[in-house]
């Protein structure tokens, strides 16, 4: 159990450690400033002491640091990936945080040390490229429960490089008693289900229990190997040293977590990465403390020995940077890098706004809704003749300057609200309707008519995938999040024809799956199909008559309604490779062999779309409609 130390306490600490603790950054840049001054602002506070010879300081980050690393679309820096980004960002996040230990140590002598914990993202662009940034950048890499043995690339690496080990002791000397050496063994484990995050991709690394299996379909008995390296490890040295602490760096979430710390009593804490929760909870003495995502939580924790050797007081303070007051952050030298950096990438690029219409109609905002206005607002200038518009549109810098015209002025009418600019995005999109995921399956199954295949019937998006919503003047690196969650070598999409009740069988199997684990069993989305969830869960349960083929609506090309679907119809789908190559799930091994891939992604795909209407995006009442009910 944990206890806030009260200002005031009075303390008779021999040996101190600090440590701050964040994880899940997912690659997002723009909020680092943000958090790098909430540290700045609370330094003494997190790291207490800090210039004492008895303190030793840490900064922690426990996995996903890095998201979708290969993929590009820089404006500013079109030669970079997400991942050259992301690294540079976090060597600086590194160096910043140690300068503000310097400054609260107030002497050139203190002790301050980055420790690192891989996460399953960070392995999106395959174990290369990860390796890579463990060998060369400035922070101790925890790789506990990785086979060693049967990891020939990891093997390599940590030959060529000291950065990369199984745990970590270091020493805390006594303030008092120079004879009297505390100790403290750091260990890191990442979820060990790397060919269902990553199928294919970790070529010359293998973990301890690595298997297809889901975070839902994890048990004890799945992790056994994970738990015996850590058991191993803390034995080791808790045999050498009775007194010394153990913390380890989990990117397993909070239940995975707790199961370890069942099994291996010694640890005294753990740093929890990968279920985006902000919660403490105990196992026995142990404490384990969730970091949330996306920058909007980090944990100052601060261990004390007394002059006994035992570890005798621990406080945390979380810190949200979301409050932290901004005064001066647009001076921050890391908010200034970043916007010197991506400056074209921060530019307004996307406009977004709700279209007024009571019927039904297809989505404005496509490749088709383009001429459509232009034609209209070319009718309202006087060309009505079909000679005199296709002569003026032959040019196309006549056609440019025409098509923004005619985007003002079909804003300024009345068809436009101004009320909703924004698709949001949050955890809901992984159990429940969503317009920003309505949105995203109308325009690419809209892209994928008009460009590859005119007889397509429906797109399904992972929500997983899906990691940015998008709002009135979203810049470009707010578009490159979008599609953010799914690494660019699995992210192609396939096309192919399954019956109706195949698709049934595929609905169905993803929804009960949903209903196991809501925000861990990603939910599919589709275009113009309408799922009844809350009828297959009553079926689930045996609360309902109906059966699972009543639960499922497609919409009449003609009608724009959803009516029954067809068990015998053929239905042409196009799905993402991250599905179809799955096994832990019956349907994709069914289907796979039909779907041929169009060698394009989801992010390529919506960037054609966004570009070809101009960026100017309008929400209508298809993008509201409810395809969960």
């Amino acid at each position: 159990m944990i206890n806030k130390i009260q200002p005031g306490t009075p303390s008779f600490q021999a040996a101190r450690v600090n440590i701050l603790a964040t994880a899940d950054n997912h690659g997002n840049l723009m909020s680092i400033p943000r958090l790098l001054k909430t540290v700045e602002n609370n330094a003494d506070k997190i790291f207490p002491k800090a210039g004492e010879r008895s303190t030793l300081n840490f900064a922690a980050f426990v996995g996903d640091w890095f998201i979708n690393p290969s993929k590009k679309g820089f404006i500013t820096h079109p030669e970079l990936s997400n991942g050259d980004l992301q690294n540079l960002a976090l060597i600086k996040t590194i160096d910043m945080i140690r300068e503000t230990v310097h400054s609260v140590a107030k002497k050139p002598m203190f002790f301050f040390k980055a420790l690192y914990e891989a996460g399953n993202h960070c392995f999106d662009a395959g174990d290369k490229f990860l390796l890579n940034v463990l060998k060369k950048d400035p922070m101790t890499s925890l790789v506990t429960n990785i086979n060693i043995e049967k990891s020939p690339a990891l093997q390599e690496a940590m030959r060529e490089s000291g950065n990369i080990v199984k745990s970590a002791v270091y020493d805390v000397p006594d303030d008092k008693n120079p004879d009297l050496i505390h100790k403290i063994l750091f260990l890191g484990v990442n979820i060990p289900s790397m060919p269902f995050y990553c199928p294919g991709l970790l070529k010359g690394i293998e973990y301890f229990d690595s298997c297809g299996k889901k975070d839902a379909d994890l048990t004890e008995d799945s992790i056994q190997g994970t738990i015996k390296a850590v058991k191993n490890e803390v034995d080791t040295f808790k045999k050498e040293n009775p007194k010394g602490a153990v913390i380890l760096l989990s990117h397993m979430g909070g239940r995975l977590s707790e199961i370890i710390c069942k099994n291996v009593p010694q640890i005294n804490h753990v740093f929890n990465g990968h279920d985006h929760e902000n919660i403490q909870s105990n196992v026995g003495k142990t404490s384990i403390n969730s970091l949330g995502k996306d920058n909007e939580i980090f944990k100052a924790v601060s261990f004390e020995f007394d002059d006994n050797g035992d570890l005798s007081k621990v406080s945390m303070t979380p810190y949200f940077p979301g409050t932290t007051v901004a005064d001066g952050l647009e001076k921050h030298p890391m908010q200034i890098f970043l916007q010197e950096f991506l400056a074209k990438d921060l530019k307004p690029l996307v406009s977004l706004g709700e279209l007024k219409e009571n019927e039904d109609s297809e989505i404005l905002n496509t490749k088709e809704s383009s001429p459509e206005i232009l034609n209209s607002y070319l009718l309202k200038s006087g060309v009505s003749s079909k000679y005199d518009l296709e002569s003026i549109l032959k040019f196309p810098e006549i056609k440019k300057i025409l098509e923004e015209a005619a985007f003002r002025d079909f804003e300024e009418s009345h068809l436009v609200e101004r009320g909703l600019t924004k698709l949001t995005y949050g955890n809901e999109i992984r159990y429940s309707n969503s317009y920003l995921m309505n949105y995203l399956t109308s325009a690419i199954k809209r892209t994928v008519r008009d460009k590859i295949d005119p007889e397509i019937f429906t797109v399904g998006i992972q929500s997983s995938i899906v990691r940015s919503g998008i709002e009135d003047k979203a810049n470009n690196l707010n578009v490159m999040k979008v599609f953010d969650g799914v690494s660019e070598d699995l992210s192609k999409l396939k096309i192919g024809n399954i019956k109706g009740e195949e698709l049934v069988g595929l609905i169905t199997e993803n929804v009960i799956s949903n209903i196991k684990a809501p925000t861990r069993n990603t939910l599919i989305h589709w275009s113009d199909v309408q799922v009844n969830y809350s009828m297959i869960s009553d079926i689930k349960s045996g609360n309902s008559m109906y059966k699972y083929s009543d639960a499922i609506r497609v919409r009449n090309p003609l009608t724009k309604q959803f009516e029954p679907i067809d068990l015998n119809q053929e239905y042409k789908m196009a799905i993402g490779e991250k599905y179809l190559v799955k096994n832990d799930i019956e349907w994709p091994a069914k289907i796979r062999d039909r779907f041929k891939s169009i060698d394009k992604t989801y992010d390529q795909l919506f960037r054609e779309y966004i570009s070809g209407v101009g960026y100017k995006l309008f929400i209508t009442p298809k993008t509201k409609e409810q395809r969960f009910i």
